[in-house]
């Protein structure tokens, strides 16, 4: 599996899709509260900027999901793995491929300070 592949793997979760429009929707109205207030508030229809708006709520769901992603590129120790993987150790440099649903093992030669990192 390429590493673009995995990405829209991991993307396409629906859990992480619905956290992170959990976070978007509560972030997204703070932010909008803090940016616009006074014209919500009022409910000034005329003087919000729909555009800032929506994109308000868009940057925290982007920020969320990119995080998401982030971590779970990274297999760590103990966890079930989402996809087929080539793995390498980020301390030692062993290699060891994984499968689906396969309990990620830790590194021979570094004991519980293995740090796997996706490969193609």
């Amino acid at each position: 599996m390429k590493k673009y592949q995995l990405i829209l793997h991991i993307a396409l979760k629906k859990e992480l899709i619905i956290k992170a429009l959990k976070i978007a929707f509560v972030v997204g109205i703070i932010l909008n509260l803090i940016n616009q207030g006074e014209h919500l508030l009022s409910l000034d229809m005329h003087n919000i900027h729909l555009t800032k708006l929506l994109f308000t709520f868009c940057v925290p769901f982007c920020v969320s999901m990119y995080t998401a992603i982030t971590m779970k590129m990274k297999f760590k120790q103990d966890e079930i793995a989402l996809v087929d993987a080539n793995l390498r150790c980020e301390n030692c440099n062993k290699r060891i491929f994984i499968t689906e649903n396969a309990k990620i093992p830790k590194c021979d030669i570094c004991g519980n300070k293995t740090s796997w990192i996706f490969i193609k």
